[in-house]
């Protein structure tokens, strides 16, 4: 019999998976032998929306997992756990970013180093952007799509 990776306690961030079906990020900061003492638990949340007719996109985002408060600190019992993995690195980062706006927003304390670090990377992330907008040729979309829909041509 093969047993799950036992490398699950190596970072605090995780994405839980709980018995009522929502996956909710967190990053544990105590555990107990019934509970664990999370902080910024956000939730995952999916919206399908149509696109250019019959083409249905899904948005994937996060939302506070329970609105209406300023408490970034929650217990959550173990109970109410289906399980736990760790975040991908992309995620740890997007999820560390939203966790500083909400403790600004609560007026708790943020980790000045973590907080210089995430600025930076967010401002070479808005370079890049800006980058690859001006590598981008304009009328390349318009080509694609000219193609697409060009009923006598075969594409292959």
């Amino acid at each position: 019999m093969e047993y799950a990776d036992s490398t699950t306690n190596d970072t605090p961030f995780k994405i839980l998976k709980m018995i009522d079906g929502n996956d909710v990020l967190v990053k544990i900061l105590q555990e107990y032998d019934d509970s664990y003492i999370v902080e910024c638990p956000m939730q995952i949340t999916k919206q399908k929306v149509s696109d250019r007719g019959n083409h249905t996109v899904e948005h994937t985002g996060l939302q506070r997992w329970i609105g209406f408060t300023d408490d970034i600190k929650f217990n959550i019992e173990k109970v109410k756990i289906l399980g736990l993995a760790n975040l991908s690195q992309e995620v740890t980062l997007y999820y560390k970013m939203l966790a500083n706006k909400l403790k600004e927003e609560s007026g708790a304390e943020i980790d000045k180093e973590e907080s210089l670090m995430l600025e930076e990377l967010r401002s070479n992330m808005d370079r890049l952007a800006g980058l690859l907008e001006d590598e981008i040729d304009p009328d390349f979309d318009d080509e694609f799509n000219e193609d697409i829909y060009d009923k006598e041509k075969i594409l292959h």
